[in-house]
């Protein structure tokens, strides 16, 4: 007997029944909203290459390009014009050659520690410690940079400046550390075990295994690490425009003063420029070189993140534990090649690219396995066990004082900050207003402007970042338009946060000023809005990634449409990644500072937004920029408040990484 649904009482029916025609129509408008949603980063890429071009081509009205590719001399903005951005971009490059000096040696063992030596447990302990590396505001890095490590270097190296590249090159290769061991950890597991295991059945130690045949594998993917860290250090503003210094001049010297081109952003920023004047056009004309140099980098990274993949799936493709390109072993003994290579088959190499790896056989071949693989020396293999043991043990001792100096320089930073500001942490401090006497400054304005800009970036930038993830997953193919908007999302996570902030200045400040009102707490909020889209797609598109494919299978089952399934089934799952995801992913917002500088943040301001519609359209600072202000001054109370406002500001990016810890347990102890 075949059981009715329609018998069932009208309340047990399902609730999403509907009629089939009505949920046609629902399908189709869904998919129109969120195409247009998913269309937005496309139309962010496009607008910040028309502003800078737009910009950029007024720039040269004034200025020929002859001289500003050969001046040697960078003052645009006095009397006797020099404009060789040549200078500018040269300390540029030296301050980021010092970053990536200090965050490649250390990330790059890390990584392979974590990988391939450490248990889940040890793993499981080290790698939050090095996210919340990542999740300290970079104002908090320039603070230290200048305050805790220039005084010791300047113990060793007594000429170095109080301002000076190396300790701006320093600090900004720590932060970039997590990147680099978290993308080479990811394509070092990537490696297929099977790799490994015939380099231990060769008779290789581990670290002989890593170095022969794991990172030459993994070397795509570690690149593209390295290539990403690259375009981040060059567009790092905050550290480099407090410890840097504000001098340009052409040097090599890391122990003197130079201007970055993201210093001079900052620099031109906080002074009172019109918008039709020389000096406006050349921070977006000096914008678009940064853009083309991390435009050029990330998409490098990019192809040798697709090339890494490919060779994953094409070369060394994983069927059922194995390598699908290994042979067949020879069943008899007539089948098996002789030692002179004579014999039913003999074994030819599988070249993964270019490298041989594995073995296949050929019936015909008549060649000797030494012929394809020559016999390394005798004298290495010769070589004492002991001392190749030695290597290994040494490798272990090196990625474990990696590790320790990272953990060392953040538990630096937070005992310096606690004990310079540990005894300005009180309620007068909380509640107090801006003061040029450095004993009665107080953060409530600035603490309530960045509660303010949170809030508001969370409602904007959420819905955007959910719906066009949601469309690149479930509506959108795998074809050309998918891979552009890719392509253009992972263009937009490479951008210098400074790029951001000239794009809010040109189009929220600027050009929407009649809705926004100027430099007000909603174009800042706007601002920060388009500094964190990227992160929150991917950040969303990896939690609904995670929903396993049954759920899918089993909606489409018993007749729900592509929404229904969504719905119901699909985002209650990937509900919790995605809260904690998109909270972390919000908490950049909090600790950005250019930006804020770019579109217009006070450095003094005596009142806190109104909790009102006319508090969206008030001036504003926040905490990151009060850090700034106060670093920037000579006063030693004033680095003392700084470090007290430092400490707040951890504290709130801790309070959120909890709460999205917390909400995501607490949401999928309910599901279950």
């Amino acid at each position: 007997m075949e059981f009715d649904p329609s018998s069932l009482p009208e309340e047990s029916r399902p609730s999403w029944r509907e009629n089939l025609q009505s949920s046609q129509n629902i399908e189709a408008i869904v998919r129109v909203v969120l195409s247009v949603v998913a269309a937005i980063p496309i139309a962010i890429l496009v607008a910040i290459v028309a502003i800078l071009l737009y910009e950029t081509t007024l720039f040269f009205q004034d200025i020929s390009p002859w001289r500003f590719f050969t001046d040697t001399e960078w003052t645009p903005l006095f009397p006797s014009r020099q404009v060789g951005i040549v200078t500018i971009a040269s300390a540029t490059l030296l301050v980021s050659g010092i970053a990536l000096l200090v965050a490649i040696p250390i990330g790059l063992p890390i990584a392979i520690y974590l990988a391939e030596y450490a248990n889940d447990r040890l793993r499981f302990a080290i790698e939050p410690i090095l996210e919340a590396l990542s999740g300290i505001p970079t104002v908090v890095y320039g603070y230290f940079a200048l305050l805790v490590v220039t005084p010791l270097l300047q113990k060793a190296i007594p000429q170095l400046s109080a301002f000076s590249a190396l300790s701006a090159g320093i600090v900004t290769g720590i932060t970039v550390v997590p990147i680099v061991s978290s993308l080479s950890k990811d394509a070092i597991r990537s490696v297929p075990q099977s790799l490994r295991e015939g380099g231990y059945a060769l008779g290789l130690t581990k670290i002989e295994s890593i170095l022969t045949i794991v990172l030459p594998v993994a070397f795509p993917g570690i690149m593209a690490s390295f290539t990403l860290a690259a375009s981040r250090v060059l567009g790092e503003t905050t550290i480099a425009a407090i410890a840097a210094g504000q001098t340009p001049q052409l040097t090599l010297n890391p122990l003197v003063p130079v201007l970055t081109m993201t210093s001079f952003i900052i620099q031109v920023s906080l002074g009172t420029v019109s918008f039709d004047s020389l000096a406006f056009h050349t921070i977006f004309t000096v914008g678009m070189v940064l853009f083309l140099l991390t435009l050029s980098l990330n998409s490098f990274g990019y192809w040798l993140v697709r090339l890494h993949q490919r060779r994953m799936s094409e070369g060394v493709a994983p069927s059922d534990g194995i390598v699908q390109s290994f042979p067949k072993l020879p069943d008899s003994r007539s089948d098996r090649p002789t030692d002179d290579g004579v014999g039913g088959s003999t074994l030819t190499p599988l070249s993964v690219g270019g490298a041989p790896l594995f073995l296949s056989s050929s019936p015909h071949a008549t060649r000797r396995v030494d012929d394809w693989f020559p016999s390394p020396p005798v004298d290495r293999f010769r070589t004492r066990l002991s001392f190749r043991k030695g290597l290994n043990y040494l490798f272990q001792a090196i990625s474990v004082g990696a590790i320790a100096a990272t953990l060392l320089v953040l538990a630096l930073l937070m005992f310096d900050a606690l004990n310079r500001g540990l005894t300005h942490l009180n309620v007068d401090f909380l509640t107090g207003l801006p003061s040029r006497k450095p004993q009665e400054a107080g953060i409530y304005p600035a603490l309530m402007g960045t509660l303010w800009l949170w809030g508001l970036t969370v409602v904007f930038a959420f819905p955007i970042g959910i719906g066009t993830a949601i469309f690149l997953e479930e509506y959108c193919p795998d074809r050309w338009l998918n891979q552009v908007i890719e392509i253009n999302i992972a263009n937009l996570c490479a951008v210098p946060s400074i790029i951001y902030g000239l794009l809010g200045l040109e189009l929220f400040v600027r050009l929407l000023e009649p809705m926004t009102g100027g430099a007000s707490i909603l174009s800042a909020a706007m601002t920060l809005s388009v500094v964190i889209l990227p992160m929150s797609i991917v950040a969303t598109r990896a939690a609904l990634r995670s929903v396993p494919n049954s759920l899918y299978e089993g909606g489409y089952a018993i007749g729900m449409t592509r929404t229904q399934v969504l719905w119901h089934i699909v985002l209650p799952a990937a509900f919790p990644g995605m809260v904690t995801a998109l909270l972390l992913s919000s908490a950049r917002a909090i600790g950005a500072t250019s930006p804020l500088i770019a579109v217009g943040a006070l450095p003094f301001v005596s009142f806190a937004p109104p909790l009102s519609w006319e508090g969206l359209y008030s001036r504003f600072t926040a905490l990151p920029f009060q850090i700034f202000n106060w670093v920037s001054r000579p006063q030693q109370g004033f680095h003392d408040k700084a470090a007290a406002a430092s400490a707040i500001l951890v504290g709130l990016l801790l309070l959120l990484n909890l709460f999205g810890v917390y909400l995501r347990d607490r949401t999928r102890q309910k599901q279950q």
